[in-house]
């Protein structure tokens, strides 16, 4: 074989060792997290062939971009996003409270109305009666919008609201609601309603992104009633009746300021999306409906845009101010190191920390990394649980019986380091022991995963483990 016919032999191959050379610096000088730039070194210098293409197709964050493309003075607008009085809290839940506020996210808003749900008919049923309720404006950003029964019937309520004159707009990531972000939501659009798209994940699209999602799930109705949570609007989270494969989730209503908050986040994304122009006028006075008694809701937007990433920040020092309980529930538990720690620390410093997963996710792979992590914390002293009735998406924190955390996110890496996520921590002892019940029923229907279990992995299985854990950031 000639030098000619050698190089034309491996082209690609010769190609892609090239662009791996030139890449590895870009990536060091990225300063990405370091579990993904070993992850993606790794990937790129073993396997250039298929580590380049998918680095230049997920891997640049564009982080710089997003951040001076966005409206931040958006969130000036917000009637209600003045510093409250937050001498009603306590001192554990002042001191995070004023790290996320410092981090860039609203202070700790009161009087508001708070109550979980973790029923997918009940979700389903206060979601259309809020809906219909809709007199002035209608705000939905969802990840995942089904071709079924139950997107059908929210696009089909939409238009008809619509028509009735409500300013509706429905905010649908590319990549989630890929198979419904077209000809789907048509009859939305032809009724007077708006529909954008978040990051495209094509590259030939403005302002794509195949790896950066909008993970947000939150509905706000005329500014002060809204539903937030890990619910997507599709049948296996909610619907009319029961559903035999429906997954276990929960979600919060919000009556308040703090529905304005998250009407402020809906917005800073639909303008960056679509361009729309955006007044004051679109902000109304709200008038908190809880009173004096009222419950304190300290909404967190969090993205790859803000630098400080408040939600991890705020989960981490929540975790390292535990002195009795850390209650965990995520559907999919692939920690970074400081994590990992955290969890380990409090339960070697004498809290009852509990973390409850599915046996089996809709992730296999997300399984096989999470499960890497286990043989250490419970060793520590973390006690786990598998969830078994079937796929588990709540995402619940309780510590201490003085502070809760629902919103969007997983405990994992891509949803503290790549996704754009929503979350509520809750202050308000009543609200704390909202979440602390729909935990313990879930634990009821758990089971407590052993040491001895652990230990009885193959070596196969355990490889499989490592190996997906190494390129867990990546997953």
């Amino acid at each position: 074989m000639t030098v000619s016919q050698w190089i034309f032999a491996h082209f690609f191959e010769i190609i892609g060792y090239i662009l791996a050379i030139i890449l590895i610096p870009r990536i060091l000088f990225e300063r990405h997290h370091p579990g993904a730039t070993i992850a993606w070194l790794l990937a790129i210098a073993l396997i250039p062939f298929i580590g380049v293409p998918l680095y230049f197709l997920i891997g640049g964050k564009r982080i710089k971009r997003i951040t001076r493309e966005k409206d931040w003075g958006i969130r000036n607008m917000g009637t209600s996003a003045q510093d409250p009085d937050d001498g009603n809290l306590l001192s554990g839940g002042r001191k995070i409270a004023q790290l996320l506020t410092r981090a860039g996210t609203f202070p700790p808003a009161p009087n508001n109305k708070v109550t979980m749900i973790d029923d997918g008919v009940v979700a389903y049923t206060t979601l259309v009666n809020l809906l219909e309720t809709a007199r002035e404006s209608i705000e939905i950003a969802t990840f995942i919008l089904g071709r079924d029964e139950v997107g059908h019937t929210i696009v089909d309520l939409l238009a008809r609201k619509a028509k009735q004159g409500v300013n509706v707009r429905l905010l649908l990531d590319a990549y989630g609601c890929f198979l419904s972000r077209g000809r789907f939501v048509r009859p939305l659009k032809d009724a007077g309603g708006q529909v954008g798209v978040f990051m495209p994940m094509l590259p030939l699209r403005r302002r794509w992104s195949a790896n950066l999602r909008n993970h947000r799930k939150m509905a706000v109705v005329d500014g002060c009633h809204a539903l937030v949570g890990g619910m997507n609007l599709a049948k296996e989270y909610m619907g009319p009746t029961s559903y035999k494969k429906r997954w276990k989730d929960v979600c919060m209503a919000v009556t308040g300021s703090g529905a304005d908050h998250l009407r402020t986040v809906f917005w800073q994304d639909w303008v960056y999306c679509t361009g729309e122009v955006v007044d004051n006028s679109v902000f109304s006075p709200i008038t908190s409906p809880g009173g004096d008694n009222g419950s304190t809701v300290q909404i967190v937007g969090d993205g790859p845009d803000i630098p400080e990433r408040p939600l991890y920040s705020g989960v981490l020092a929540a975790l390292s101010q535990a002195r009795e309980s850390v209650w965990v529930i995520t559907p999919y538990f692939v920690p970074d190191e400081p994590l990992s720690a955290a969890l380990e620390l409090a339960a070697r410093m004498g809290c009852d920390v509990r973390l409850i997963i599915p046996e089996r996710s809709n992730h296999p792979l997300v399984d096989l990394a999470g499960r890497s992590f286990l043989p250490d914390l419970v060793a520590a002293g973390v006690h786990f649980y598998f969830y078994q009735p079937g796929m588990l998406h709540a995402k619940l924190i309780a510590i201490d019986q003085q502070l809760a955390v629902v919103g969007s996110a997983n405990m994992d890496i891509r949803s503290f380091q790549l996704n754009f996520e929503i979350a509520s921590f809750l202050y308000t002892p009543g609200d704390v022991q909202q979440i602390t019940q729909v935990i313990e029923g879930i634990l009821r229907q758990s089971r407590q995963v052993s040491k001895e279990e652990l230990e009885k992995k193959s070596k196969i299985r355990e490889f499989s483990e490592d190996i997906c854990r190494i390129f867990s950031p990546l997953l």
